[in-house]
Order: C-alpha cells, then sequence, then structure tokens
C-alpha cells in the first residue's frame, strides 16, 4: 500500500469525538487503504474492460451488478469487522439475502457500496465510486468515499467536518453561498422505490426542476454536494449502502439531509425519500416544491 498517500490521510486530522465505546483510532486511515486496494485490485482494471460473463443483472435489466462489486465486497467485508467488530451489511450481500436489513442490532456496524454507480461503470462512464461508513446504533459516525480513476477521497467524521483528500493534499469541505432558490439549484433526483399514484406525482415535479440531471452515483453526487459543486439529492427510496455515507459527508459538510417526509435523521433501518441539499434552507424550499405527504 501506498504509505505517502495514507499520510495525507492522518494530515487531515479527522479525529471522531463520540459519547461510545472508542472505535478502532486507525481507521480512517487504514479503510482508506483497504478502498484504494480493493479498487486496484478488483474494479479499476475492469473498467472498459468487462466481458459479457461478467455482468448480471438484479432487479431489474437495468440493475447491473458486475464481478468487480461482488469481489470487492467479498474482500473488504470481512476486513471491515476485524477492524471494528459489528455487523456488516453490504450492497450485494443483500441483494442475496435482503432480510440482512430488516434487523439492525445495537451498537457498530459497517455498510458497503463497493461500486456505486455501476450502470456508469458498465457503459465506461467514469461517474462511479466506492463507499464504506461506519455505524452507531444504525447511523453514520464516519464515512468514506473513494474515487479510483481520480484517486480522490471524501470523509468526514460525526462532528468533525469532512474533507477531500487528493494527491495534492487534504482541504476542508464548508459549504457556504449556495442558493436557496430552487430554479437556480443544481442536482440529481428520481423516484425509484415510491408507488403509484404518488410516484408518478412525484416524478412530475422532480421534472420541473430546471437543474436536475442524472448522475447515476448517489456518492458521486454526495461529493459534487459537498464540493459546492451542486446541491442537491433527491431519491424516492433510501438504502443503508448508498445513504449513510452520503448522509454524514453531506452534513458534515455544512449541507442539510433528511428523510423527506418526516425530516427525521436518516437510519439504516429506514426504506423511504430521502433528501440532501447543500444548505438546510435550500432544503426546505426544494421539499416544498417537490414533496407532498
Amino acid at each position: 500500500m501506498t504509505r505517502t498517500w495514507i499520510s495525507k490521510v492522518n494530515d487531515a486530522a479527522i479525529e471522531p469525538v463520540l459519547e461510545r465505546p472508542s472505535a478502532n483510532p486507525t481507521l480512517k486511515a487504514t479503510i482508506a487503504d483497504l478502498l484504494r486496494e480493493a479498487a486496484d485490485r478488483f474494479i479499476v482494471p475492469r473498467f472498459q474492460n468487462l466481458q459479457s460473463q461478467d455482468i448480471a443483472t438484479k432487479t431489474s435489466d437495468t440493475d447491473f451488478v458486475t464481478i468487480a462489486d461482488q469481489q470487492a465486497e467479498a474482500w473488504l467485508a470481512p476486513k471491515l469487522s476485524v477492524l471494528q467488530p459489528g455487523f456488516v451489511i453490504g450492497e450485494e450481500a443483500a441483494s442475496l439475502t435482503p432480510a440482512i436489513c430488516d434487523h439492525i442490532p445495537h451498537g457498530y456496524g459497517w455498510t458497503i457500496d463497493p461500486l456505486d454507480g455501476t450502470k456508469n461503470f458498465v457503459k465506461g462512464n467514469q461517474a462511479f465510486c466506492s463507499m464504506v461508513a461506519l455505524l452507531w446504533n444504525g447511523q453514520p459516525v464516519q464515512s468514506w468515499i473513494w474515487q479510483p480513476l481520480t484517486q480522490t477521497l471524501f470523509y468526514a467524521a460525526e462532528g468533525q467536518g469532512a474533507v477531500r483528500i487528493d494527491k495534492n493534499g487534504a482541504s476542508s469541505l464548508r459549504l457556504k453561498d449556495r442558493s436557496d432558490d430552487v430554479d437556480l439549484m443544481f442536482g440529481s433526483g428520481n423516484s425509484l422505490g415510491l408507488i403509484e399514484p404518488q410516484k408518478s406525482a412525484f416524478q412530475a415535479r422532480l421534472r420541473l426542476l430546471a437543474g436536475r440531471r442524472f448522475t447515476g452515483s448517489a456518492g458521486i453526487q454526495a461529493c459534487l454536494i459537498a464540493s459546492g459543486d451542486e446541491d442537491f439529492l433527491i431519491h424516492g427510496n433510501s438504502t443503508p449502502w448508498d445513504h449513510a455515507p452520503v448522509d454524514l459527508l453531506c452534513r458534515e459538510a455544512g449541507g442539510y439531509a433528511a428523510m423527506l417526509r418526516d425530516e427525521s435523521r436518516f437510519h439504516v433501518a429506514m426504506k423511504a425519500p430521502f433528501m440532501a441539499v447543500s444548505s438546510q434552507a435550500g432544503w426546505n424550499r426544494l421539499r416544498d416544491t417537490v414533496w407532498r405527504d
């Protein structure tokens, strides 16, 4: 592993201060190393180099899984539970055994999205990443989003802020001066997970957002929000592996993230509409625009 890169992670100096049993103090750099190694082993070599037998589908013809997703998660999962004992919810394991998500134990836990933006990856689009979050009682307390093609890490710790770390070093992320005018906001939104008639009505309101586009990766969109480049992510349903790291990164960068129905804080047991926005004022205005109970 590349120790010079690790030193940059350590230089970010975000150590979570948590009112709970102390997590392994080396997690920040160690998880960053693991994500990098998993990507170097299983993901990057297959980018724009997938064979037909390397690709399958899950819930629909456009819900892809690749050998890269499967191998990266299988390699990461046991290492995480050794570094900080607790339950592990990986996207690919949950797709095979959905009941994993039904009973979230107390204490520490992990979420893994080994390849977020798999559809982009399959198409040769560069908008993909790998994500891990450390949980306490089902809510994220540390998160890592690794973009292997640009060698960029986004890291957040509860109450300690967020940083971007790349070959130039570490920089703190703090959102400011983003517009709360809905017509001037840019971001990504979808209605997946909602049912009719609410789904069609919600989709129609999303179409009216002038700045809406399709990123195809929750993690990439969260990084754009945290960096101050875009403003929102709206999803019709939440999942542990997507929204634990997204929720923490956006909140610790100074944005606002919550469940659309009641503005409650995200928990991995939740399966409901979720939204992250670059400011709380923007979140409130966007909710008034797109959501109807």
